[in-house]
């Protein structure tokens, strides 16, 4: 009966994506093999083509290796294709090391699926995934939106196991005679979650059989009321945006309750690990109230802030990187987040854009920071002036890309290209930079 339920499920939560390319995000534990399984079996009735991908967290040495060794075998002999992304790149200084994992492990993830063409990204969290995500905030100390839990859906990503217990899917695999890699971090008790799993919801779920259930239907129903209340004061258009304020006034005199909405809304909208704490929704009320203080950390350094009658948001500092070779066509993630794309097709509606000249295929190009005290145009003017006039945000501009070739300044993405390298959208050749946020879609 598990696969006709899980059928059943799809078609009520994810009507749009019938028929079209699903990822699944494959770690080789039992819920995300579970996941692939029923989507593999049921493409009869979804008509769902099925692709996987594997991230590779280099860190446990070869138990990591027989993990991606174990995917790579279950995914030829279910005939699916899989995709093995590896995360090389160096944790920043200050974060920790799950929270590192699990943002890369989603770029990576994003980045897989447009590379495959696929229309989301499915994801393996379950009931007892919710269960333990909302007891875990609600004993930290969160308010609606954390006690909301784990979204059933959130811009590209899926989860459309997120109704089913993990021993209901293990039951199932028995049956179908497939086997699973147990993640050996998932018992070790330093990690507050893991202790949480392995000590605390077993008694709690012994003394209440229903308990997890129960979790899991209020942090649904929670989500839907912050998904309405979202939706009714975003229609008021009070949404500060990089480099675009908005009067304070107008989000001042809200109700008591729908301003705290409106601050669990805005941070849901920014790349953060956790909803803000009762602590700074306290502290973004004495900003609007025109108290101390007159800036809000709303965490990872995105910062609200009160000057002269407007609230502005302000992004985390990006710092200035050297030199990178670019060819036609290629897609780089920049050091700071920025992705710059040359010679392919239009991706993101807010990338700045350009056409080139044909002729810059023949050129050694290369994106690298702006440099202090450089000047762009004709006439020439200091660049980071043309860079605050073009509303890009003063932490970035010291790390702001440019494409050059030589020494020679192609295009000040956000500004223009220079003199006699402007190209006809014909035949020129494309160039995009992404900013390193992007809205993260409702």
């Amino acid at each position: 009966m598990l696969p006709s339920r899980f059928v059943a499920a799809f078609r009520a939560h994810f009507p749009d994506l019938l028929g079209r390319p699903i990822l699944t995000a494959l770690s080789g534990g039992s819920d995300s093999v579970a996941l692939l399984a029923l989507l593999h079996e049921s493409l009869p009735a979804l008509g769902c083509p099925v692709f996987a991908v594997h991230v590779h967290h280099h860190a446990r040495g070869a138990g990591a290796d027989e993990d991606a060794a174990f995917c790579t075998r279950l995914c030829a002999d279910l005939g699916v294709p899989l995709h093995v992304a590896h995360l090389l790149r160096e944790r920043p200084h200050g974060v920790s090391r799950e929270a590192w994992w699990r943002r890369e492990r989603y770029r990576k993830l994003e980045a897989a699926r447009h590379e495959l063409s696929c229309a989301a990204t499915a994801t393996a969290h379950t009931e007892d995934d919710q269960a333990e995500t909302v007891l875990f905030k609600l004993l930290r100390g969160t308010g609606p939106r954390g006690a909301a839990g784990i979204r059933r859906r959130a811009g590209s990503v899926i989860r459309p196991v997120l109704g089913f217990s993990r021993d209901e899917l293990r039951a199932w695999l028995g049956e179908k005679k497939l086997c699973w890699r147990e993640d050996t971090s998932n018992s070790d008790d330093a990690q507050p979650r893991a202790w949480l799993r392995r000590h605390v919801l077993p008694l709690v779920k012994d003394r209440f059989p229903g308990a997890a259930r129960h979790l899991a239907e209020y942090a649904e129903v929670t989500a839907s009321d912050e998904i309405l209340l979202g939706t009714l004061l975003g229609e008021l258009a009070l949404w500060p945006d990089v480099g675009r304020p908005v009067a304070l006034a107008a989000v001042a005199q809200l109700a008591e309750p729908l301003r705290r909405r409106w601050t669990l809304e805005l941070a849901a909208r920014l790349d953060l690990a956790e909803p803000p704490s009762r602590v700074q929704l306290a502290a973004v009320e004495a900003l609007l109230a025109g108290r101390t203080p007159a800036a809000v950390d709303l965490g990872r350094r995105w910062v609200l802030r009160r000057q002269h009658g407007l609230l502005h948001l302000s992004p985390p500092p990006c710092s200035p990187f050297l030199s990178q070779a670019a060819a036609v066509p290629s897609r780089l993630t920049l050091p700071g987040g920025f992705m710059a794309r040359l010679g392919l097709e239009a991706g993101a509606t807010r990338a700045h854009r350009a056409w080139l000249q044909p002729s810059v295929t023949e050129l050694p190009l290369a994106w690298r920071s702006l440099v202090p005290g450089e000047r762009f145009g004709t006439p020439s003017r200091p660049a980071a002036k043309l860079l605050s006039l073009a509303r890009v945000p003063a932490p970035w501009r010291r790390a702001w890309p440019v494409l050059e070739s030589g020494d020679t300044m192609l295009w000040l993405p956000g500004v223009g290209v220079a003199q006699g390298w402007a190209g006809e959208i014909a035949d020129g050749i494309l160039a995009e930079l992404e900013e390193p946020w992007q809205p993260l879609a409702r």
